[in-house]
């Protein structure tokens, strides 16, 4: 969870990641990975400006398609 109340979740097969806002549980944002993010997304902050990152390796259990790629994204500045 972020200091502005946004929740991140993966791990779905469509391959997306999204927030969710942490009081009503709406969803906010997605975005397509190049494959399965099933390890949990992590924030963290340089200089003032938070980022999630994720693992997306795909495969697994789900059998979907496999994979290599930290992925990581900019949230909005305040």
């Amino acid at each position: 969870m972020t200091a502005g109340g946004l929740v991140f979740c993966a791990g779905t097969r469509d391959e997306l990641i999204r927030a969710f806002d942490a009081d009503t549980g709406a969803e906010l944002w997605s975005a397509k990975l190049p494959v399965g993010g099933y390890a949990p997304p992590s924030v963290y902050e340089v200089d003032g400006r938070q980022y999630v990152v994720i693992a997306a390796t795909g495969g697994g259990k789900m059998g979907t398609e496999e994979g290599d790629a930290y992925v990581a994204f900019a949230l909005p500045e305040e």
